[in-house]
């Protein structure tokens, strides 16, 4: 454990870089301490940019100071094809449906309306469930700014974990990942859908916004970049959010109870907002600490 030794390091850290920073800014990461150990939790953007580059310095002071690297999914023993492959079978329509047919006549006009805006052929995605239309339409956009999954928080450092033989951990399975998703009412499905493809017309602000509160440590700007979304939606925002929130909370409390050091990496919303994993954890007794 080199806890206090981190602690000064920290500290001169952020001395010598106040120059060049005002004193009040902080990042998406934060330190819980247990009676032995202690666990950062970091706060992710799954894709990035290269002109992203590079981290903050703080990402890889508590990064070398983890014995373990815990993210939403145990990505190091994740096959690819096979997550592709469940994802398909589960997002797919089966026995002669549409997404058409789901959606219905009025909402899909509508739906193809803003693919057309978005130069999306919604035909296209006329064979997947509107969840997976959905994210499938997002990470195109992205795609198109130049945001990629390999260029991710996660990748970054399990790349840099399989160079270091770091172990890494998952918090649930690609299984029960999809299946939050896959089990959502095909209606609010639908109406989600139709939502995505409204705010994909002015993503590019939306996530340049986002990049810079992240970077910055905006708490109250990330809230609002991402918790507004869930506006009207308030099934969908406690089964991908709170749901997944309280069983992440009950993990992370055994790992406080262990004697190594953790570095937990899961998506930024989920450590903003009333519902966190941070405010539960607050409630259950643990001093958090943004860094």
């Amino acid at each position: 454990m080199i806890r206090n030794t981190l602690a000064v390091v920290i500290l001169a850290l952020m001395a010598a870089a106040s120059c060049a920073r005002t004193l009040s800014e902080r990042h998406i990461l934060w330190q819980v301490d247990g009676e032995d150990n202690t666990v950062y939790l970091l706060g992710s953007v799954h894709l990035l940019r290269q002109e992203d580059y590079p981290l903050p310095e703080i990402y890889n002071i508590v990064y070398a100071d983890a014995e373990t690297l815990v993210m939403e999914l145990d990505m190091d023993d994740l096959d690819p094809l096979q997550l592709q492959q469940h994802m398909m079978t589960s997002g797919l329509i089966a026995d002669g449906g549409s997404l058409r047919k789901i959606m219905g006549d009025t909402m899909w006009a509508k739906a193809k309306k803003s693919a057309d805006q978005l130069d999306i052929k919604l035909e296209m995605l006329d064979a997947t469930e509107p969840w997976l239309a959905a994210l499938t339409i997002v990470e195109l956009e992205m795609m198109k700014l130049g945001f990629d999954a390999a260029l991710g928080v996660e990748f970054h450092f399990l790349d840099r974990a399989r160079t270091d033989d770091k172990p890494v951990r998952g918090l649930e399975t690609a299984e029960q990942q999809i299946a939050v998703f896959d089990e959502l009412p095909l209606d609010t499905q639908s109406r989600f859908l139709l939502k995505t493809l409204d705010d994909a017309q002015t993503i590019e602000v939306g996530l340049d916004a986002l990049i810079t509160a992240w970077r910055s440590g905006n708490i109250e700007a990330m809230q609002d970049e991402l918790i507004k979304g869930f506006d009207g939606f308030p099934q969908v925002y406690d089964t991908l959010v709170v749901q997944r929130n309280q069983a992440w909370t009950h993990d992370i409390v055994a790992l406080l109870n262990d004697k190594d050091d953790y570095l937990i990496i899961v998506g930024a919303l989920h450590l903003i907002g009333a519902d966190s994993v941070l405010e539960q954890l607050r409630k259950k007794g643990y001093s958090v600490n943004q860094l």
